[in-house]
Order: structure tokens, then sequence, then C-alpha cells
């Protein structure tokens, strides 16, 4: 909201402005205008009435005053023409009659001046009553007035406080603030870094799952796809070559396709041989018999096996020895033994 007085913009829920400390609460502006009303009043009315007792006390001395110049004008201040006119009207012939006539007037002048002084002194105690009643609500104003202005200065210490907790509060606001969008930003990295990790993750998984799908392709083609081939050793041929030596012979197959290592197999009559009696070169399985030739020539191999499609080399198609070396196309698979 603004302030209606200076306009200056203030965070709603304040009661008094920060800047010029006008009342922003409809309840507090009402309450310091009734205050400020009656103080003034009360202040209007008591030297309202210390004027009126003035004004009327002063009236009332002029008018006694005014009626005694009056009285004393009558019986003194009479031509002495007057006098003696009406002494001879009155049939007054003697100085003594005069006289007792003139003490008697006196003394009705002297009753009513005490009269009058007695009543002057009253409105003077009157006055001086009422000056001291002024006095008084003077005093009694000046104390409601003491109070309305330490009222008015607590409402100002009031105030700044609420002003100097409301700037803490903006500043704690604006930290609040800072801190809320620097952790926002860190998080929305580290989601962001999050969700490339997961996209990574992703893809390993998509990887992993081609891979298990061509591992499934691949041990289908183990039991589908399984070739199993004879090789008969009584004499050398384009697929297989027996090389005697003195503690059995060497024995070459050439195979229809390069297998996969561990789906090979190498029988002879009834006995597997294992895996680590035999190497291969491509589709050429190569083997050191130890039994003597003339027996390995009365049964033939039996080489089970199946085709790895993953070699993308043509496989050998001709085993041949030459210069006491063997070749398969005319690559070198192996080497002759000098000491046959």
């Amino acid at each position: 909201m603004n302030c209606p007085h200076c306009n200056s913009p203030s965070a709603d829920g304040k009661k008094y402005c920060a800047d010029c400390g006008t009342p922003l609460d409809a309840q507090t502006k009402y309450l310091e205008t009734f205050v400020k009303s009656q103080v003034e009043e009360a202040i209007q009315q008591k030297f309202k009435d210390q004027k009126l007792v003035d004004i009327e006390t002063s009236q009332a001395i002029a008018e006694r005053v005014h009626g005694w110049a009056k009285l004393f004008g009558f019986f003194v201040g009479l031509p002495i023409a007057l006098l003696l006119i009406v002494l001879a009207v009155s049939g007054i012939e003697k100085y003594r009659d005069f006289k007792g006539l003139v003490e008697q007037a006196q003394n009705q002048v002297k009753l009513k001046l005490e009269q009058a002084k007695g009543e002057i002194e009253q409105a003077g105690t009157k006055a001086a009553n009422a000056k001291a009643s002024a006095d008084e609500a003077l005093k009694t104003t000046d104390t409601v007035t003491a109070q309305v202005n330490g009222e008015l200065n607590s409402a100002k210490k009031i105030t700044k406080n609420v002003e100097d907790l409301s700037n803490k509060v903006s500043e704690s606001e604006k930290r609040t603030s800072s801190q809320m969008s620097e952790s926002t930003q860190r998080i929305e990295s580290q989601v962001q870094e999050l969700h490339k990790q997961m996209d990574a993750a992703s893809k390993d998984i998509i990887e992993q799952q081609k891979k298990i799908a061509s591992t499934d392709e691949l041990v289908k083609a183990m039991f589908s796809k399984g070739v199993t081939e004879f090789f008969q050793t009584k004499i050398n041929t384009d697929t297989v070559v027996v090389i005697p030596h003195k503690s059995g012979a060497f024995v070459y197959m050439m195979l229809r396709a390069a297998p996969i290592y561990q789906t090979t197999e190498l029988k002879w009559r009834v006995y597997s041989q294992s895996r680590g009696s035999f190497g291969l070169i491509n589709n050429v399985m190569f083997t050191n018999w130890v039994d003597p030739v003339e027996t390995l020539r009365g049964f033939p191999f039996e080489v089970s096996y199946v085709p790895d499609p993953t070699v993308k080399v043509q496989p050998y198609k001709v085993l041949s020895v030459k210069d006491g070396k063997v070749f398969a196309d005319g690559a070198a698979v192996g080497v002759v033994p000098t000491n046959q």
C-alpha cells in the first residue's frame, strides 16, 4: 500500500509509514485523531472558561465603580444653588439641620462603599479562584499534552523499530531468495547432470540389450547351425595333412568355416580331446597326436563346431606341405619338424 500523507510505498501489514510516521492502520489513525481532538477541546474549554470569568469579573467591577461614581456625584457633585433650593423647599433653615443631612448622606455613602469594597473583594477572590482553576486546568492540559507527546514519541520509537525490523526482514528475504535461487540452480544443474547420466545409462542398456539379443542369436546359432565334419588320416589330402614324428604326429585339418573356439569339440574314436590340445588359425585346426601314426590312421577325426559369424576373412581352401612347412592357400600355418 502507499502512505496517504507522503505516498511512499509500505509493506502490507505495517501500522506506520516508514518515511513520515503517518499511521497506516485505520484503528491507529482513528485513535490518534480522537486523542488530539479531545486534548484540543479540553484546552479550548479551559481557556474559554478562564477568559469568561475574567471578562465577567471585570464587567462587574466596572459596573460597581460606575454606580458608585453616580451615587457619589449625586450626593457630592450637585451645585450649591441646587442644594440651597432643596434646602429652601424642604424648610431647612439652620446649618445644623444641613450638617445632619450631610452626615447622614456620608454615612450612607460609607456604608455603600464598604458594601462595594466587600463585593470587590469577593469578586477578586472569585477571580483568583477562577485563575487558580484555569492554572490547574492548564497544568492538567500540559500533563495530558506531555502524555500525548510521550505516547507519540513511543509511537515514533515503535515505528522506528518496526521500520528497522522491516528492513531486517527485507534483507533476510533477499538473502533467502538469493540462497533459494542458488540452490535451485545447483539442483537444476544436478538434475541435468543426472539426466545426462540416465541418458548414457539408457544407451548402455540399449547396447547391452543388443548384445544380449546378439548373444541369444548366437546361442540359437550354436544349437541350430552347429556342424560336424570327419577327416580320414590314412593319406594326406587338400583338407587333412598328417606329419609323423618320433613320438606321434602333427595333424592339420581344413574346416569349411572358422569355428567359435568355445563350441569346438575334437573326437577320435570314442575319445574327446580337451580344448587345450588343439589350436585354430582361421578355419585350420591343428593338434599334436601322441599315438603312433599306424594307430591314428585306423579311425577318422570327428570335429563338431558352430561357425563364427563375426569372422569377416575368407576361409582357407587347400592345405599343402612344401619346403618343410605347412601352407594354407599359400600362407604358412605350421612347420614340419626336422627330427622325424
